[in-house]
């Protein structure tokens, strides 16, 4: 992590002792240089250099150093550096990697900046005298900006209107930069440039379908060799998917042939009946075992389930990472298998989390495009094959290929006549209350967002689909990971966030994902010979928190008698709607299921409602929440 002070004007703001004990909780040990101008704080593994006039602070990692004419035995902040030198403002551009930076330039004016796709997390405050950034809230709280917490952000977050390609933050006066962007800070200045566009990427054509499966394979191959780079035991979060088999398999091939890769997969809570929705996978234990029986260099571990629930850590996780994201209620079982990594001792720990947005992804916006173009025939294919959706082909048609190409209002219409408790999603998933619900609505209309639930469909296009993935990776994630790389002091990396392979994946025709009523089809050929036959066919997907009924059921009592401490807050008891998780929780159904209208409430709303007023206790130093 780093910290980066820059004054305009000689004011004698220096604070170095503050941002170094911001720096160093969570163990970590963080030195400073610098003096009132301007200074840097930095804790391993970020680093700061200076080259050809531009001083770096930076976080992450360069996978293309020869780009540079360079190696990775150079640091990666002289690696940017060179680079900023060489290319200036479009230095971005030209490298792949996973990174934020801050670089004071001979110009005096402060770089901020973010890769595409992944990155960690950037926050920065500036006025006309002074401007601090750091991956790290703390740290500008500790350099003196107030402490002053958006409510209505939180409002926001509740309600589904993520709008984080804005840069807002979850606090008054201060930002965050939005992935693939460059802020430029200069005394009553600020440009946001948003750079990357990942829907403007190469076509990839070829002739032979056999070519897209081995590029495909190469590039992941590739980006497991990257990721190798600086891990000394590393571990992979294992799923019985095909995106974390094929990227395990990837870094066995890269690894000596006397190396085994440590692999950790998580399973539902004992207590949990076992009822499983249709198309939905509930424990993968068996699944995974196979993947392991076929790779015997995979040493596989089981996290323990006790560590798992909505609300696990939850403190710890908000003293990490100072913000809040609907997405922390869905990480719970994520603590078992890092404090497993951990006790193996393991440095790094690898994840597929971009798999499904690169070469596992379904191609769903071809139910569109299909029907767009007439291609009647592999349109009912796909339908007829939809995996857990028993509505005849007439009603799949109707629904999923021609109500996307209406206009919002008649879709809403009509959705609302065919699911009237489904009327407004909103309003059935959220915990906010009626009134908190309408003037969060009105200050979304005036903002021009509104909630991911108001008119959700698939996307209509490959470009459609392609921005969407990218703005959904800057919502919430990359505070999650830097939290949890604080708390179990390992490095967290997704391999399949390589930009060459998400961007050949973006660039290949629709065919490749879905035809011939398959979907994921480009995974599923990639992973001929590499997984067991059953699983690399498997239509079934996961359901992370599928034991949720059974964790929330067993704690129906101390979360009402938290809604009771909850109603005397002078805020939350005009943000949640406490009766509604009073009733929720008071009408528990008997059997766990996955029923939109029955069951999504329960496992959406509560925990939300719970984390949200955790949250707030944090921010105000509150120990009755």
């Amino acid at each position: 992590m780093f910290a980066v002070w820059h004054g305009w004007s000689q004011s004698g703001y220096a604070p170095v002792p503050e941002l170094v004990r911001a720096l160093s909780v969570f163990g970590a040990q963080a030195t400073a240089q610098g003096d009132a101008a301007s200074g840097w704080c930095t804790a391993p593994p970020a680093a700061i250099h200076s080259e050809a006039g531009w001083t770096v602070a930076f976080h992450g990692w360069i996978d293309n150093p020869q780009q540079i004419g360079s190696d990775h035995s150079l640091p990666a902040a002289r690696l940017y550096a060179l680079a900023l030198a060489r290319w200036g403002e479009e230095a971005d551009q030209y490298l792949i990697g996973n990174y934020c930076s801050v670089a004071l330039g001979p110009d005096g004016a402060l770089r901020l900046a973010r890769s595409p796709w992944n990155a960690p997390p950037l926050h920065y405050a500036r006025n006309g005298e002074r401007a601090v950034a750091s991956p790290l809230l703390r740290a500008l709280f500790a350099a003196g900006v107030p402490k002053q917490l958006d409510y209505d952000r939180l409002a926001d977050e509740l309600a589904f209107d993520f709008h984080s390609e804005d840069g807002s933050s979850w606090y008054r006066d201060l930002n965050t930069v939005p992935l693939g962007a460059v802020v430029t800070l200069r005394p009553g200045a600020q440009v946001t440039r948003h750079w990357y566009d990942p829907a403007i990427v190469p076509l990839i054509r070829h002739a032979d379908e056999r070519d897209y499966v081995a590029q495909a394979c190469h590039l992941l191959d590739e980006a497991a060799d990257k990721a190798l780079v600086g891990a000394g035991k590393p571990a992979i979060a294992l799923s019985g998917g095909l995106d974390s088999p094929l990227v395990a398999e990837a870094l066995l091939r890269c690894l000596p042939e006397d190396r085994q890769l440590e692999a950790i997969t998580f399973i539902p809570d004992p207590d949990w009946d076992g009822e499983v929705p249709p198309g939905i996978m509930g424990n993968e234990l068996d699944l995974v075992e196979r993947i392991a029986a076929m790779h015997p260099r995979l040493s596989l571990h089981v996290a323990d389930p006790a560590d798992g629930g909505f609300d696990r850590h939850a403190r710890d996780m908000f003293r990490a990472m100072d913000s809040f994201g609907l997405g922390l209620a869905n990480v719970g079982m994520y603590h078992g298998v890092y404090a497993r990594a951990r006790a193996l001792g393991c440095d790094t720990i690898f994840n597929a989390d971009l798999g499904n947005q690169s070469f596992s992804d379904d191609g769903r916006w071809a139910y569109v495009e299909y029907a767009k173009k007439g291609q009647w025939g592999q349109l009912a294919k796909l339908l007829r094959n939809r995996p857990g959706d028993a509505r005849p082909l007439w009603r799949k048609v109707l629904a999923l290929s021609v109500l996307p190409l209406l206009p919002a209002g008649a879709r809403n219409a009509l959705r609302g006549m065919v699911h009237p408790a489904r009327r407004d999603m909103t309003a059935l998933l959220s915990p906010l209350s009626p009134a908190a619900l309408a003037s969060q609505r009105e200050t979304a209309r005036l903002r021009g967002s509104g909630s991911a639930w108001d008119d959700y469909t698939h996307a209509r296009s490959r470009r459609e689909a392609a921005r969407y993935d990218h703005e959904s990776a800057d919502r919430h994630a990359s505070n999650i990971t830097l939290a949890f790389e604080q708390i179990y002091g390992l490095r967290i990396r997704d391999v399949t966030a390589y930009r060459p392979l998400i961007e050949f994946c973006l660039g290949l025709p629709t065919c490749q994902f879905a035809w011939d009523g398959e979907e994921r089809r480009l995974a599923r050929r990639m992973a001929q010979g590499r997984m067991p036959e059953p699983q690399r066919l498997e239509t079934r997907h996961g359901f992370h928190n599928i034991d949720m009924h059974t964790r929330i059921g067993r704690r129906r009592e101390e979360l009402a008698a938290y809604c009771a401490v909850m109603r005397e807050h002078p805020y939350l008891s005009r943000l949640i709607d406490i009766e509604r998780i009073e009733q929720l929780l008071a009408n528990w159904p008997e059997k766990s299921g996955l029923d939109i209208e029955q069951d999504w409430p329960r496992i959406m709303a509560i925990p939300r409602a719970v984390l949200a007023a955790q949250f707030i206790a944090h921010v105000e130093g509150r120990n009755d929440l």
